[in-house]
C-alpha cells in the first residue's frame, strides 16, 4: 500500500472513531418525569388577606383589592365563559419605588377551577399596565375574571410579578 493511502485510511479511522464516539450519549444524569418539570413552583405571598384591606409587601408597596362586583362583558370582550360567574376587581396600587408590571400575572380559583381572565377594553379592563408606575404614585387597575362556581363560592386572587408571589387575597364571587 502506498504512503498516500495508509494516511488516507488512517485519517478516515480517525474521523470514524470521532464520529462514533459522540453517538454515546452524555455523561450528564438523565432528567426523571417530574412535576417540578411542568408545574410552577408554588410561592409564598408576601402579603396576603381579604378583599378591601390594604396589604403591604416586603419592599412597602400597598395594594387593595376591592370587593368583586358582577359585570357585564361589552360586546368585543374576550376571556368570558358561557355559563361562568363574570366579577370586576380595582387594584388600587402604590409603590414604595418604581414599580414595572408589565409582566404582572393574576391567577382566581375557586373550588370549581381556575378563573379566566376577560379583556374588555371598550370598559377599561386592558390587562397589566405597560408602563412602570413611579414611587408613591397611586394607581387603579381594572381587572375582569370569569370564574366556574356560583355567587357566594370561595375565591383566591393572587398577583404574580417578576417570579414574585405578591399579594393574595380571599373571598367569595359576587
Amino acid at each position: 500500500m502506498s504512503a498516500k493511502k495508509k494516511a488516507f485510511a488512517a485519517i478516515g479511522s480517525v474521523g470514524l472513531v470521532l464520529t462514533l464516539s459522540a453517538c454515546g450519549g452524555s455523561s450528564a444524569p438523565v432528567v426523571k418525569d417530574s412535576k417540578a418539570l411542568v408545574e410552577a413552583p408554588v410561592l409564598k405571598a408576601q402579603a396576603s388577606g381579604a378583599f378591601g384591606a390594604a396589604l403591604m409587601t416586603t419592599d412597602g408597596s400597598s395594594f387593595t383589592l376591592s370587593s368583586p362586583a358582577p359585570m357585564t362583558p361589552g360586546h368585543y370582550a374576550s376571556g368570558q365563559l358561557p355559563g361562568q360567574v363574570n366579577d370586576a376587581i380595582s387594584i388600587a396600587v402604590t409603590p414604595k419605588a418604581s414599580l414595572n408590571l408589565a409582566s404582572m400575572i393574576v391567577t382566581a380559583t375557586t373550588p370549581a377551577g381556575a378563573c379566566a381572565d376577560i379583556l374588555d377594553g371598550d370598559n377599561g379592563f386592558t390587562g397589566a399596565p405597560q408602563t412602570a408606575l413611579a414611587a408613591g404614585s397611586a394607581s387603579t387597575i381594572k381587572w375582569a375574571i370569569s370564574c366556574p362556581g356560583k355567587s357566594g363560592d370561595a375565591l383566591t386572587f393572587t398577583i404574580s410579578n417578576n417570579n414574585a408571589s405578591l399579594v393574595e387575597v380571599t373571598g367569595k364571587l359576587s
